[in-house]
């Protein structure tokens, strides 16, 4: 037998969805007793399929009146697997980040709130140890976390309520609040976003060139364009990616003047100096000697059919 039209939390939705009951056991308390109703379930979400366990206990004996002829009557419903908190998926993290975090997202979505409060100041100590933060309090360690730039000095204020939180927690065995949690939980997948995903996820996307390499990478990239035996700045070679240099190309040119001349960047050698399309200073040209990209034969057409 099914039952159609029961709403119910989704696991996987994470939202109340409609669901179908699979199968139900139900056992009912003498109404002479104690009357209760309990029903185990096994239930299925219409909307993505998804199977969960579910128990409800009806408590008929605790229910009290909240208006004319009505009644609340206490209902308990758990749902298993738990209601994942997690909003940040594993694989973005460090291994021993990410499973602090997922097993602290456990310990909260089962109940386990002063679990889930100490285990929220480990995943921030974990972060620190991955990025080599020194210190050997958590509060200072914190503190550098700001100073090595990773987080705002706002965010910093805010990962210590969470250090007070955790001590509470493991020390005082002070259960700290849903409420609480929620909030600490916020603080803390941010902090992961901030370190760990936002450079991941933005990797396509242009940025300022900060790097030696970064920048050798990206002017390779732009030869295609030339050949063999042009000699231009390298503002030239770069065009519009130039506005990716922060400030000027002078502090990469001196380090591929010196790849040059070791002959560990073999596409161009050293030009002339000379004014380029009426610049005020003369400029570093570079010879284009060879092209990173092969040059493929074009390809050979078959003859026409006879007629």
């Amino acid at each position: 037998m099914s039952v159609k039209g029961l709403k119910s939390l989704c696991s996987k939705c994470k939202i109340k969805t409609n669901h179908t009951v699979h199968s139900e056991h139900k056992e009912e308390g003498d109404p002479s007793e104690y009357h209760y109703v309990h029903r185990h379930q096994i239930v299925k979400c219409n909307g993505c399929d998804t199977l969960s366990f579910r128990r409800v206990f009806v408590d008929y004996e605790n229910a009290w009146p909240n208006g004319e002829d009505e009644w609340e009557i206490p209902t308990d419903i758990d749902i298993y697997p738990p209601i994942s908190v997690a909003n940040i998926e594993g694989h973005y993290l460090p291994m021993i980040v990410g499973s602090i975090y997922s097993e602290t997202c456990d310990a909260y979505a089962q109940g386990s709130l002063t679990l889930a409060g100490i285990g929220l100041r480990t995943t921030i100590e974990a972060i620190c140890n991955d990025q080599d933060v020194p210190g050997k309090e958590l509060s200072t360690r914190i503190t550098n976390l700001a100073l090595k730039g990773l987080i705002s000095k706002k965010d910093s204020t805010r990962l210590h309520a969470i250090r007070f939180m955790g001590n509470d927690a493991a020390h005082d065995i002070k259960k700290p609040s849903k409420s609480h949690l929620d909030a600490a939980l916020i603080i803390v997948e941010h902090l992961l976003t901030t370190v760990y995903i936002l450079d991941q996820e933005t990797r396509e996307l242009d940025g300022v060139v900060v790097e030696y390499e970064v920048f050798e990478k990206l002017l390779t990239s732009k030869l295609a364009g030339f050949k063999v035996g042009d000699s231009f700045p390298i503002s030239k070679y770069l065009g519009k990616d130039v506005r990716k240099i922060n400030g000027s190309t002078k502090k990469f040119e001196d380090e591929l003047n010196r790849r040059i001349g070791k002959k560990e960047y073999a596409f161009f050698s050293m030009g002339v100096k000379a004014k380029f399309q009426g610049s005020k200073e003369e400029l570093q040209h570079y010879t284009l000697n060879c092209s990173p990209f092969p040059i493929l034969p074009p390809a050979s057409v078959p003859p026409a059919p006879k007629k």
